[in-house]
């Protein structure tokens, strides 16, 4: 942490948000354990319970809308919330005649206010998403006679763990983050390998000969992509100076109205080619269509989580929706502003505290949730890869292309000749930028997509306008 930040923190030493709120509770520096321990659940727990996890169990719902308006059908549109209505009215009026109850339902759904909401809840089929829980939980819960117990149980667990605890480092506003640590990149990136233990352990403890195969490709795809990944992320750290993601996030602000300015994916080509590849290595890492081979259905029948049934396998698909938000949020952090606006920051950070956190997280939170459509909408376009393609495009592709960017970056900043002092924001200190001007913005951006034109040209002229690879897979060379 900076010396700016240490002497903001003050208190327990748990992070500016939690001190500051502590002291605020209790009226004074020193704050009890009590103020304490109501402070770490409002800024520690409350984000994950009111952002994440919702929004990580809508994602299956969205998802079957978004195929089925990608693939012109009806989705999930005609189931509605009378059922666990009726449910509810059931236990809490079980005193009463079954008759008595469906009156008193009725004249509940009447209402002028919950008729219409009754009514766009069936249109867009959110008791679907009632019934799937409902399911899940009255599943019964198998454990097979060959798995090893203990390590079947654990697995779900571990999932959930690898796929939340990066969040701890994510800022989601100015003055809301977790923890304030001065390797917040490399606690993410490490965090999240608890995910691969998790799918060892799945496919190893089923024994299952299936679950094991899909653990161990599950295992080889994620160590795999976890190379670019940490490279695309280098990258950030290299330009900015610090593994802090909220200094990272404070470095690219940029006073005046057009805030996105200062944003790194628009600092260099090679910033933006990064962020493409940490968004799809990303996408690998959540073993998303087209990188799914380790659930391929065709030939391991759902793979890991083959003998998984009830909560323990939507614990498996809660840890990836979860993962799909923590690539959005990643790739948000630190390539678009984290959560500052595209235009006008400096009028939100002069709004009261209140006011500022409440905007500040609506704006991560719809860079994450566009970040997790564009996922969605992928999944439901491409087709599967096999997994020696998947491989290959890591090992050949985007490591070699994360090389590359990375001595680009470096020659940028070695052809800047210096750094500038930057902006300070907010509680933020100013912290140092390269120097590259007008003339070194230009040269960074126009030297490689001048190379990169005179590439595709010479590929073009080897080739012809089609990639041979692609003239084969669509019979063009018929």
């Amino acid at each position: 942490m900076t010396p700016a930040s240490q002497q903001a923190t003050s208190g327990a030493g748990l992070g500016h948000a939690v001190d500051a709120l502590a002291a605020w509770l209790s009226g004074t520096p020193e704050p009890g354990w009590f103020a304490t321990l109501v402070a770490i659940l409002v800024v520690w727990i409350a984000p994950m319970l009111a952002v994440v996890f919702p929004i990580a169990a809508l994602g299956q719902i969205a998802e079957r809308k978004i195929a089925a308006a990608i693939q012109r059908r009806h989705g999930p549109n005609s189931v509605g919330l009378e059922g666990p209505l009726r449910l509810l009215f059931r236990a809490l009026l079980f005193f009463l005649p079954r008759a008595a109850q469906d009156k008193a339902l009725a004249r509940f759904c009447a209402l002028p206010v919950v008729r219409p909401v009754l009514h766009m809840a069936r249109r867009l089929g959110l008791g679907q998403l009632v019934a799937d829980g409902v399911k899940m939980l009255g599943k019964e819960d198998i454990v097979p006679a060959g798995a090893d117990g203990l390590v079947f149980r654990l697995a779900p667990y571990l999932a959930l763990i690898g796929s939340f605890l990066p969040f701890c480092v994510v800022p989601f506003s100015h003055h809301v983050v977790m923890l304030e640590t001065p390797v917040g990149a490399l606690f993410a990136i490490a965090a999240a390998g608890i995910t691969v233990m998790a799918l060892k352990m799945a496919g190893w403890g089923s024994g299952n000969k299936w679950s094991l195969l899909g653990g161990m490709r599950a295992v080889a795809q994620l160590v795999s992509y976890e190379i670019p990944v940490g490279l695309a992320v280098a990258g950030v750290v290299l330009w900015s100076g610090t593994l802090d993601l909220h200094a990272i996030a404070g470095q690219q602000y940029h006073p005046g109205f057009f805030s996105l300015l200062g944003w790194n994916a628009l600092q260099s080509p090679f910033l933006l080619l990064l962020g493409a590849i940490l968004f799809f290595a990303g996408l690998a890492e959540c073993q998303r269509t087209p990188f799914d081979m380790a659930e391929a259905e065709s030939e391991l029948v759902s793979g890991f989580n083959t003998e998984y049934s009830g909560l323990r396998w939507g614990m498996f698909a809660m840890a990836e929706y979860t993962e799909m938000l923590l690539i959005g949020a990643l790739v948000a952090t630190l390539f678009l502003g984290g959560y500052q606006s595209p235009i006008g920051e400096e009028w939100i950070m002069a709004l009261p505290v209140v006011l500022e956190t409440l905007v500040h997280g609506a704006i991560l939170v719809a860079k994450m949730l566009a970040t997790f459509l564009f996922m969605m909408w992928i999944r439901w376009t491409l087709p599967r890869l096999r997994v020696d393609q998947v491989m290959r495009l890591c090992w050949l592709q985007l490591v070699p292309l994360c090389l590359l960017a990375l001595f680009g970056i470096a020659l940028t900043m070695l052809a800047a000749g210096g750094t500038t002092p930057g902006v300070a924001y907010g509680r933020l200190p100013a912290r140092p930028r390269p120097d590259l001007g007008v003339l070194g913005h230009l040269v960074a951006w126009g030297v490689p997509l001048l190379l990169g034109v005179l590439i595709v040209r010479a590929a073009r002229r080897k080739h012809g306008q089609m990639h041979p690879a692609l003239r084969q897979l669509t019979g063009g060379g018929a």
